[in-house]
């Protein structure tokens, strides 16, 4: 982890004790300066990690703090910063930048909101076949990318589906959703890999301020490790971030097959030298779970030839209240109080009176399983289960 190479090859490490914004612009600077990253450019395309209406503090979701940060850095050097972002499938993503907030952060500080057509299309999307691909061999990025750098802002966490996510994993937010379904549906692992092959991020900040431990990405244990790992090569700044929570990268399928195929990157490191700083457990196979959520998305195929566009077999399934991680409310101990009604950011998707939840519109925020004073509200589910 420790070679003599060139700047582009730096992976630096710094912790957040000071607080996440000065903790960005240290490591921004250590990696040669966001002026090195932007290098005239007009747009710099923020990609963080908001897979669902989950906050920062969960270590489901990139920190704002850093987006903030990153955004200063990038104004300071004449770019516009863009904030380019689609929530997994089964999640909305207006009702996701509801519950986030997204709409008023990026507001307040100069970042324009990039909403391109989640469904693909011509005029927001460009296609890309690298030469090399062996399993997703034609794929998308938004036109926008042509002209623009992109500044992938990840979180250091595990994944039911693919084991961790880091780097190379989280640029799966910016394609379309049915080049994400063709990834879900055909050796995810491999499609990671070469979907790296075709988008090259001008710089990978790893967000490990709060990152999430176990049965991520969403419902897993929030692990404070107070730690950023920057660097432009994908694959060694994942590495590095293997290292610091101990964690065999040939035990996450993609970067075992990236290792395989392209070999170990070499790197400088700067900065911090925690050494391990947190032990992760790694989600345990759920072979049923995972063949179940592949088999979804094998059928959103035909599903989607008599579908309105826009909705997919995964949305639909999640949203009958059957599948998928759900609040549900105990007649028993529920006292009327009102607080899960107050919590919740999204209109009339909790009935008080009828002690409903209408999973036709809920999120799966868990805001009102956290807030509720009586303990009366658990989560039924596959993955994050609680009673």
């Amino acid at each position: 982890m420790v070679v003599t190479q060139t700047a582009a090859d730096t992976v630096a490490i710094t912790r957040t004790f000071d607080g996440i914004e000065e903790a960005t612009h240290r490591i921004i600077e250590q990696v040669g300066g966001m002026a090195s990253v932007i290098r005239g450019a007009k747009y710099a395309i923020l990609k963080p990690n908001l897979v669902a209406g989950r906050s920062a503090e969960t270590g489901s979701t990139t920190s704002f703090a850093l987006m903030k940060a990153v955004a200063e850095e990038v104004r300071a050097c004449g770019a516009e910063p863009l904030l380019c972002e689609t929530p997994g499938t089964e999640f909305d993503r207006e009702a996701t930048y509801t519950i986030l907030g997204i709409e008023q952060f990026c507001a307040e500080h100069g970042i324009r909101l990039l909403r391109v057509d989640p469904e693909g299309g011509e005029a927001d999307w460009v296609a890309l076949q690298p030469s090399s691909a062996k399993t997703m061999r034609h794929f998308h990025m938004p036109r926008i990318l042509q002209e623009a750098r992109l500044i992938n802002l990840p979180v250091l966490k595990t994944h039911v589906v693919s084991t961790m996510t880091l780097s190379m994993k989280n640029l799966m937010g910016i394609l379309p959703r049915p080049d994400r379904r063709h990834m879900h549906a055909f050796d995810i692992h491999q499609c990671i890999v070469d979907m790296n092959l075709g988008i090259k991020p001008d710089l990978n900040i790893v967000d490990g301020s709060v990152g999430q431990d176990g049965e991520g990405p969403l419902y897993g244990d929030a692990a404070n490790l107070q730690v950023l790992v920057a660097g432009r090569n994908s694959l060694a700044v994942d590495l590095a971030c293997c290292e610091l929570v101990d964690v065999d990268p040939r035990a996450i399928p993609h970067l075992k097959l990236a290792l395989e195929q392209w070999g170990k990157p070499w790197w400088t490191q700067v900065g911090d030298d925690p050494g391990v700083i947190k032990h992760f457990s790694l989600p345990p196979k759920k072979r049923l779970y995972n063949t179940a959520f592949q088999v979804m998305f094998w059928l959103d195929y035909p599903y989607t030839l008599f579908a309105k566009r826009g909705k997919h077999m995964v949305t639909t399934l999640y949203k009958t209240g059957l599948v998928g991680t759900r609040p549900i409310i105990s007649a028993e101990k529920c006292t009327h109080c009102g607080v899960c009604v107050d919590t919740c950011p999204l209109p009339n998707v909790i009935d008080l009176k009828a002690l409903k939840i209408d999973a036709r519109g809920c999120e799966r925020c868990l805001l009102c399983y956290e807030a509720c004073p009586e303990k009366a509200i658990s989560v039924a589910g596959f993955s994050g289960a609680r009673q």
